[in-house]
This record gives structure tokens, sequence and C-alpha cells, in this order.
């Protein structure tokens, strides 16, 4: 489902993909779907690697849990608008929450995958 969505959104390129989940297995199962559609990926553990990779990599979309070790999800996501906001617009966030209660908090997020994640 992740990768389908994400391939939608990026038509005809093989994206890089920024995963940031603190779930081991969910980052795993994540990986692996992506990789098999094509996605060159890379992970993050918890909010504060997610940033510093952000800095220093451009990535063509973010898969983005909200609850997270260090910074949170959202935290992540006001790092992205005060320095690069169209990189918003390629996030979609792994959660548990509804998707009604992220879009009142980020309205430019692009799709929501609810926990648990299945491949």
């Amino acid at each position: 489902m992740a990768a389908e969505l994400l391939l939608e959104l990026l038509p005809d390129m093989r994206p890089t993909v920024l995963i940031v989940e603190d779930d081991s297995s969910t980052r795993e199962s994540l990986r692996k779907v992506l990789e098999e559609e094509g996605c060159r990926v890379d992970e993050a553990a918890d909010g504060e690697k997610a940033v510093g990779k952000l800095a220093q990599h451009q990535y063509d979309a973010i898969v983005l849990d909200i609850a997270l070790p260090k910074l949170s999800g959202t935290d992540v996501m006001e790092y992205i608008a005060s320095t690069t906001p169209r990189r918003l617009e390629p996030i979609v966030v792994v959660t548990g929450l509804e998707g009604g209660e992220i879009r009142k908090l980020f309205p430019t997020i692009c799709e929501r995958l609810s926990k648990p994640v299945m491949p």
C-alpha cells in the first residue's frame, strides 16, 4: 500500500524515500515493500536522526511516524515547514491517530497509513 501510494505520487521515477519509524519491524516491513517496488530507501529510527538526514539529503518522499523518540513526527514536520516547505507535500504519515486529527495539524500532508502497517 505505501509503495503503491508513493509510486502514484511520483510516477516515472525511482524515488528515494526516507522512512522515519521507531518500531524496527514496521520500518523493515515498509523498507521491504518500497524496495520491491523499486524505491531507494533510507531510514531513521527517531526524529532527531530524521532531521539530521533531512539536513544532508534530498528525498522524493518521506514516510513519517508521529509518535517518535527524541523529536516527534510533528516536530519533524515543523522542521521541514521552516526549512523547505515544499517537502511537506510528499509526506505519508504512519500513525494510529485519525486522519482528521493529523490534517488539522498539517493540512498539506498527502496521505496517512494506519497502524499497524501490513505489507
